[in-house]
């Protein structure tokens, strides 16, 4: 991770956050500290978030960490929320079979991160219990 202004950040090259140098030893010293859950958010629904918040949930969730993914600080392509256009994405259909029709290309990514094990909420509540 680096330090700018005070200010820890993490340069991620692709999507995998835990790809990025510096990430796992700055998520590892905060479990260590006790920290037990992960708010994460993102340009792209489909893509970065899904796979770094499933890879960083399969690799810490037996330490206790749950992986928060907030859909209000997350965003996608407008056609990724048109069912129709997911039936359009070859891909999307390889990939989904039956499951991709009459769901969005987002559904489908939230559905595939809470099999994995995610938890995917509309906005994440920050006030304290």
């Amino acid at each position: 991770h680096y330090k700018s202004h005070g200010i820890q950040w993490v340069w991620k090259p692709n999507t995998n956050i835990l790809e990025a140098p510096g990430f796992a030893q700055w998520l590892e010293a905060h479990l260590q500290n006790g920290v037990r859950t992960l708010i994460v958010g993102g340009c792209t629904t489909t893509s970065c978030v899904r796979l770094s918040s499933q890879a960083v949930q399969r690799q810490y969730g037996d330490q206790g960490l749950q992986v928060v993914v907030d859909l209000s600080l997350c965003g996608a392509r407008t056609d990724n929320y048109d069912p129709v256009q997911t039936l359009r994405d070859r891909k999307l259909v390889r990939i989904y079979g039956d499951a991709a029709v009459g769901r969005s290309a987002v559904e489908l990514a939230v559905a595939q991160m809470r099999e994995a094990g995610v938890e995917v909420v509309d906005s994440y509540n920050w006030d304290p219990p």
